[in-house]
C-alpha cells in the first residue's frame, strides 16, 4: 500500500492520510443572535386562536426591534465589515444605513434582508472563501484518539491575496493594443484548431481555406515563439516580403479568430507569474518598462489591499485605489458579473488558513468505515453504469460520424454535448432515477408512514445486499470518491468517548476534489498531493481546457494538481493553453481497435475514448449521487453513527403560500403557518432550484422569514411558480460543533476526504 493511503477500516477500500478540513470563520453562536422563539410561540398561539392578535402584535412589534437592534451591531462589527469589503462594498451603503432604533420601513427591512443573507452563511456554511471561510490539512492517523485539535492563537495562520485571472487578461489584452508591446507576445493558433497543410481544422465546422502565407505563419505560431521571431523567420518566405507584412498577416489572422495574441493569460491564482514572465520577454527596455509600470502598479495596489487585511476601513480604501488604479491602466470596469453571488466579479480575492492543528485517528474512521464502504460501493456501481450508457452513446454518435469517413474528436465532442449538458433527456437522468430507486427499495422507503423521521439500519444488514453489485469503477477517475463528512458533536472530548454521529453531507463520487487551486495552494506539499492523485488515477490524464466563461470555473477551482504528462484538451477558444502538454481535439482521431473506441494523439499515444470523456463524465457522477428521490418528505437515514440523508421535504414556492405575502407580520404568520404544515423542525437549509446554494432559515425569526419570502417571491416572478424548492434538517446544529479557537468560540465544520477503490478503474 502507498504511504499516503492507510485502510479505511476493514473494508479493503483506502482512505488518504490527508484530509481537507473546511469550517466557517465566524462562531456558531452566531446565529443565535437572530432567533426568537418567543415571537415564534406568540404566532403559534395567534394562529391556533389562543392569544389575541393585538398581544402577538406588541410582541413581534418588539421582537422586530430587538432583532433591528442586532442587525445594527452586526452591519457595524468589524469583521463582518471586513467579509463583506472582500466579497461585494457595494453592501457597504447598506450597512451603513442600518441605524439603531430606526423606523421599521421598507427600505430598511431591504437593507437587513442583505445583513441576514450574509451573517447566515459566514456563520453557518463550510464555504472556503477568505477568512469568513478558513481551511486547514489535517492528518489522518492509524495512531492516538479519535480526534486531536490544537487551536493555535490566532484565527489564522496564512492569508494570501490573489489577482482575479480576468483582470489581468483585461490589462494584457489593453497591452496588446500597442503594436511596440505586441510584437514581444508570442501569437497562438487557437487551442481547438488544427493546421492540416493549406487549410485549418475546426471543431463542428468546415475547414478554413489559408493561403501558403497564412500557413506558414500559422506553422510557427505554437505558444513559445514571440511576434518578433515569427516575423524574422518567414520573412522573405512564401510571398512575405517583409517583418511589417509578417506582423500585418498576424493581425488579420488574429481578427478571423484562428490566433489568439494577447499573452493568454491562463485562469489560475498564477496569472500574475505567467504576465510577468511575459513581459520579462521584452527585449526593448523602454517598452518593457512601459509596460511592466502598469503591472507593478497594479501589483502595489494589491500589496496594499493585502497590507489592509484586518481592518475593515483601510481594505475599503486600498480596494477602491486598487479599482482607481486598474481603470486608469486598462480603461475597463472594475467589477465584472455584477449580481451573481458565487463568482470572481472582483479584482482580488483572499485565501486563508486556518490556525489549527487537527488529527482524525483510526477510532472516528474505523466508527464510520462499513457504512461509508456501502456508499462507495455504490459510488462504484454509479460509475459503472456511467460508463457502460454512455459508452454506448458515444459509439451510437461514432458510428453515424463514420459513414461519413475519418472521425476527428472534436466532431464527436461536439455532437455529444446535448446529452450530457442538453435540456433533453440524458443518459445520466435514467441512471441517477434508478439509483435512488435502489434505495429506496433497500431502505424500504415506500413501506414507510410519510412522516416518519428517522430510519436507523446497521451496515451489515444492507451489506447482504447485492443492489450496487458491479465488476469494478467505469473509468480510472472513477477509482476516487470524496465525501464531506460532519462530525456531530460538542467537543473533542464527546468524540474521543464515542459520543458522536458523523453526517455525510455529499458524496463527490468520482472527483477528486483536492485537486483544486484553492484547496493545493494551502497545503505546504502541492508537490506531493500531485504525485499521490497520480499514483491513484494515473498519468496522461486527459484535462478539458475550460473557456473563461464555463460555468463555475474560475481561477480559484482551476486543477490544481496537474501532473507534467497529463494531456490539456483544447476543444474550444479557451486561454492558458500549454504548449507542451496541448492536444488539440481537431487534431485526435476516434478508432475502433479491438472492439473498443480509441481516441490516438498526433504524438501517437492513444487513450480510450471514455477516458477522454471521463472529466465531463464524472460531473455527472457528482450530480447522480442522490439516495433519495423527488418525494414530497423522506426521513433522516442513519446506518450505524453515520447519517446519509438528512431529513428533507420537497415543495414549490407556489405551494408554499409565501410568494405573495407583503409586510413583516404576514409573511412572518404565513412562515410560522407553512412550518406548522410542513412539520419542519425551527432550524433549516433551503435551497430554491434557481440558486446555486442553499439557506440558512431559523423559522422563530421574524428577519428571516422576511429574507424567505423575498427569495421565494423573486424566484417566482424570474422563473415560475413550479420553481423547486427543498427543506432539509439543520444537522449538526449550533450545539453539535466541536472545533473551537483558542478563546472557545466553536465553529462549524465540514471534513472532506479521498477513498480510493482497490479495484482498477475501466472494469466496468
Amino acid at each position: 500500500m502507498s504511504d499516503h493511503r492507510m485502510p479505511l477500516g476493514d473494508t479493503g477500500w483506502w482512505v488518504w492520510s490527508e484530509a481537507l478540513l473546511r469550517s466557517t470563520g465566524f462562531p456558531a453562536d452566531g446565529l443565535a443572535r437572530l432567533s426568537a422563539p418567543d415571537c415564534a410561540q406568540a404566532a403559534d398561539a395567534l394562529l391556533s386562536g389562543e392569544l389575541a392578535a393585538e398581544d402577538f402584535d406588541k410582541i413581534l412589534e418588539e421582537a422586530g426591534h430587538e432583532l433591528g437592534d442586532e442587525l445594527t451591531e452586526i452591519a457595524a462589527d468589524p469583521l463582518f465589515r471586513e467579509a463583506i469589503t472582500w466579497q461585494n462594498r457595494g453592501a457597504l451603503v447598506s450597512l451603513d444605513a442600518l441605524t439603531p432604533g430606526g423606523r421599521r420601513h421598507s427600505r430598511r427591512r431591504e437593507r437587513e434582508r442583505i445583513v441576514v443573507k450574509y451573517w447566515q452563511r459566514y456563520s453557518a456554511k463550510n464555504e472556503t472563501v477568505g477568512f469568513f471561510g478558513p481551511v486547514t490539512w489535517v492528518r489522518c492517523s492509524e495512531d492516538g484518539p479519535a480526534l486531536e485539535v490544537r487551536p493555535g492563537e490566532r484565527l489564522l495562520s496564512d492569508r494570501r491575496v490573489f489577482f482575479e485571472d480576468w483582470a489581468l487578461r483585461a490589462y494584457a489584452a489593453k497591452l496588446a493594443e500597442d503594436p511596440a508591446v505586441r510584437r514581444w507576445l508570442p501569437p497562438a493558433l487557437q487551442p481547438q484548431l488544427t493546421l492540416d497543410g493549406r487549410q485549418v481544422r475546426r471543431p463542428a465546422q468546415p475547414p478554413v481555406p489559408v493561403s501558403a502565407a497564412e500557413a506558414l505563419l500559422l506553422s510557427r505560431c505554437d505558444g513559445r515563439r514571440r511576434a518578433v521571431d515569427v516575423a524574422a523567420e518567414v520573412a522573405g518566405q512564401a510571398g512575405i516580403r517583409t517583418e511589417a507584412d509578417a506582423y500585418l498577416q498576424l493581425d488579420l489572422l488574429t481578427g478571423r479568430g484562428l490566433l489568439t495574441w494577447q499573452g493568454d493569460v491562463p485562469q489560475s491564482p498564477h496569472a500574475e507569474e505567467h504576465l510577468r514572465r511575459l513581459l520579462a520577454g521584452i527585449e526593448d527596455p523602454a517598452v518593457r518598462e512601459r509596460a511592466h509600470a502598469g503591472l507593478e502598479r497594479l501589483a502595489s495596489a494589491k500589496r496594499e489591499v493585502a497590507r489592509a487585511a484586518g481592518d475593515p476601513d483601510a481594505l475599503r480604501a486600498a480596494m477602491e485605489a486598487l479599482s482607481t488604479v486598474f481603470s486608469e491602466v486598462t480603461g475597463a470596469d472594475s467589477v465584472r458579473r455584477t449580481g451573481r453571488t458565487y463568482a470572481g466579479r472582483g479584482l482580488v480575492y483572499e485565501d486563508t488558513t486556518r490556525d489549527v492543528r487537527v488529527t482524525v485517528g483510526k477510532p472516528l474512521i474505523d466508527g464510520v468505515a462499513e457504512p461509508l464502504a456501502l456508499m462507495l460501493q455504490a459510488a462504484r456501481w454509479l460509475t459503472a453504469e456511467l460508463a457502460t450508457t454512455y459508452g454506448q452513446a458515444l459509439r451510437e454518435l461514432y458510428e453515424e460520424l463514420r459513414a461519413d469517413g475519418p472521425v476527428l474528436l472534436s466532431d464527436l465532442w461536439y455532437l455529444a454535448q446535448g446529452m450530457l449538458f442538453g435540456t433533453g433527456p440524458r443518459p445520466v437522468d435514467a441512471i441517477a432515477e434508478e439509483f435512488a430507486r435502489r434505495w429506496s427499495e433497500l431502505f424500504g422507503l415506500d413501506q414507510v408512514d410519510p412522516d416518519t423521521a428517522e430510519l436507523t439500519f446497521t451496515a451489515r444488514e444492507l451489506a447482504a445486499s447485492d443492489a450496487f453489485a458491479t465488476a469494478g469503477p467505469g473509468w480510472s477517475d472513477g477509482r476516487l470518491h470524496s465525501p464531506d463528512l460532519q462530525i456531530c458533536a460538542d467537543s473533542v472530548e464527546a468524540v474521543n468517548r464515542g459520543d458522536y454521529v458523523v453526517v455525510m453531507g455529499e458524496m463527490h463520487a468520482a472527483w477528486a476534489t483536492f485537486d483544486c487551486a484553492v484547496f493545493s495552494l494551502a497545503h505546504p506539499d502541492p508537490g506531493a498531493l500531485r504525485d499521490a492523485l497520480a499514483e491513484d488515477l494515473g498519468t496522461d490524464r486527459v484535462r478539458p481546457l475550460y473557456p473563461v466563461e464555463w460555468p463555475r470555473y474560475t481561477g480559484r477551482v482551476t486543477h490544481g494538481l496537474d501532473h507534467p504528462t497529463d494531456i490539456q484538451l483544447g476543444w474550444t477558444a479557451a486561454p492558458g493553453a500549454d504548449p507542451d502538454r496541448l492536444v488539440p481535439a481537431t487534431g485526435v482521431l476516434v478508432d475502433e481497435v479491438g472492439g473498443e473506441l480509441v481516441a490516438t494523439m498526433p504524438d501517437g499515444r492513444s487513450r480510450p475514448l471514455l477516458e477522454v470523456f471521463s472529466q465531463l463524465v464524472s460531473i455527472h457522477a457528482v450530480d447522480g449521487f442522490k439516495l433519495v428521490g423527488g418525494d414530497r418528505h423522506t426521513p433522516r437515514i442513519t446506518i450505524d453513527r453515520l447519517v446519509v440523508a438528512r431529513r428533507t421535504w420537497r415543495t414549490t414556492v407556489d405551494a408554499t403560500g409565501l410568494t405573495d405575502v407583503g409586510g413583516e407580520r404576514a409573511r412572518y404568520l404565513a412562515v410560522r403557518r407553512w412550518r406548522r404544515e410542513l412539520g419542519l423542525p425551527e432550524r433549516v437549509f433551503v435551497k430554491l432550484s434557481t440558486e446555486i446554494k442553499p439557506l440558512y432559515v431559523d423559522l422563530t425569526s421574524p428577519v428571516f422569514a422576511d429574507l424567505l419570502c423575498s427569495m421565494v417571491r423573486s424566484a417566482s416572478l424570474t422563473a415560475g411558480q413550479d420553481v423547486r424548492l427543498v427543506i432539509s434538517e439543520m444537522l449538526p446544529g449550533p450545539d453539535q460543533t466541536w472545533l473551537s479557537d483558542a478563546e472557545g468560540r466553536r465553529y462549524f465544520t465540514e471534513l472532506r476526504m479521498h477513498m480510493v477503490d482497490p479495484l482498477p478503474g475501466g472494469a466496468g
